[in-house]
This record gives C-alpha cells, structure tokens and sequence, in this order.
C-alpha cells in the first residue's frame, strides 16, 4: 500500500484520439445516449460502504456501481488488490459530499450504474480510479466512458498500479503461455491482424498466418454493429489493433468481441507481401 493517497490528485482532461474514436464510431441516437454531464449530477448523497467488487453502498441506501471499470483482481504480486483498492476509494468519498448521475435504471441486482462526483470536482470517480492506474477500462465502458479509457492509456504509458503488475500487461498475440495464465481474466491484446477467416457463425481476427495462433472472434449476430462502426474484415486486416476482452481458450487463445468499443487502432500498418487478403477462408 502506497504511503500516499494516489487518488488526492487530478489529472490533466486528456483529447487522445485513440480513446475518443470509438466513441463517436458507435454513433447512438440521441434518444438513447445516456447524460454524461457532470452538470447533471444530483446530490447531496454520502457513502456508508465500499464493496471489493467496486459496489458503493449510499448512506440512504442506494447501491451503485461503476460500469466503465473492472472489478480489481487479486494477482501474486499483490495478493490484497481488491483491499487496498477498497481502502483507496473509501479514503477519497469518505465524508465528502457526493453527486449522483444515473447512466440507466438498475440492473438485476439492484445495483444503478453511476457516474460519481465529489463535489466541486469535475473528474469522476472512475476516472480517479483509471488514472492512479487502479483499476482498469471494462470492456464496455459504454458511451460516457472516454475520460476512463483517456486516464486509463495515461496510467498505462507511465506504468502506474496495475500497470507496473506483469498480470496486466498487454499480451502479445505469439506469447501463446502468456494467454493460457490470462484465461478467464479480462485483458488486452496489441498486434497486428495479418489474416482473416470466416465461417458461417463467426469472423476471425487473426494475429498470425497459421493455425492455432492467437484470434479476435466476432459472432455473426453481432457483426452489423462493427460494419455500422466502419469496422470489417477488409478494414480491419494489416492493421495494428489493442484489443479488450475475456480470455478464452479452446483450439486457440481468443478474445470474443461484442462491440466495437473492444477495439482501437494503435497506429496505421502498411499491408506487406505475403498476408492474406480479407474474407480469406483460413481460420483458426
């Protein structure tokens, strides 16, 4: 545990493109985009408690949660995460008045999904959390999670919290042993797609020009969302991509994709000789 509170600072508002690009790809209706104004948040509201899974419980009841974060995780380098991050987040709302701005109504659980605010403060507290590097983007941050993806590259480039834990490292698509560790975990994949598959339920994102290697997966049902997004396999092979999602493994590691969120372009790749083109019939 830090002797210093990493959440006492704010942060600088951060514009990377990266971030912000998928945002404006998913493009919903107005109709259905939820407020994500601080301006609109309600309050006063105080916190009783905070639950290892990022659940706060509200003095007047009310149990709320972030949906832009992933619960912290306990690693062998620190066994106590969910703890300390419990400890972390209690020290910065204890006391503190606190608004509220609901995203949706309540999932199944009771819980409401929540941006949260100290009063007075313009950052979130999910973009506290992302921007001390201790906890990480969910893989559906939704439409008011930019500042979280934003703070969240920030604390990845200075090797912040979790960041500077090999547990989290971006996995690279030829380290087949790193994936088989990560199975079940949510994580993040950078490389290059050099070919692309398809079968009658599914498009392969392939990393490597053979079998078994590492793969992105898009089921057939949820491929008009990433074709609304610009996202195919024609615009999608050579490119170098960080991929966010849960670890599975079956013939090959993979990474299931839902939405387009899941995916942003790292930087621009030259298509080289030798890669197989789009709709090839090869996959994993």
């Amino acid at each position: 545990m830090h002797r210093y509170n990493p959440l006492c600072r704010m942060r600088r508002p951060s514009s990377l493109l990266a971030a912000l690009f998928w945002l404006a790809a998913l493009s919903p209706a107005p109709a259905a985009t939820p407020g994500c104004d601080p301006s609109g948040a309600l309050g006063p509201a105080r916190l009783d408690r905070v639950g290892e899974r990022l659940d706060l419980v509200l003095a007047d009841g009310r149990l709320i949660y972030f949906p832009t974060l992933e619960p912290p995780r306990a690693t062998p380098a620190a066994p106590k995460r969910p703890q300390n991050v419990v400890a972390e987040l209690t020290a910065l709302l204890a006391g503190k008045t606190l608004l509220v701005l609901p995203l949706s109504g309540p999932d199944r659980w009771g819980r409401l999904p929540v941006r949260l605010f100290i009063e007075g403060e313009n950052e979130s507290a999910d973009e506290t959390l992302a921007a001390a590097g201790l906890a990480m983007a969910s893989a559906e941050p939704g439409a008011c999670g930019g500042g979280v993806l934003a703070a969240e590259q920030e604390a990845r480039a200075a090797k912040l919290g979790i960041w500077a834990d090999p547990a989290f490292a971006p996995l690279a698509p030829e380290d087949a042993a790193a994936f088989f560790t990560r199975a079940g975990t949510l994580a993040l994949v950078e490389g290059q797609i050099r070919s692309v598959g398809r079968t009658n339920p599914r498009l392969y994102l392939n990393f490597a020009g053979r079998r078994g290697g590492a793969s992105l997966v898009i089921a057939r049902r949820n491929l008009p969302a990433f074709e609304r997004a610009g996202f195919s396999g024609a615009t999608l092979l050579n490119r170098r991509v960080r991929a966010r999602g849960v670890v599975e493994i079956g013939a090959s590691p993979q990474i299931e994709l839902f939405h387009p969120g899941q995916i942003e372009f790292i930087e621009e790749t030259l298509r080289s000789a030798g890669v197989k083109s789009a709709d090839s019939p090869e996959r994993n």
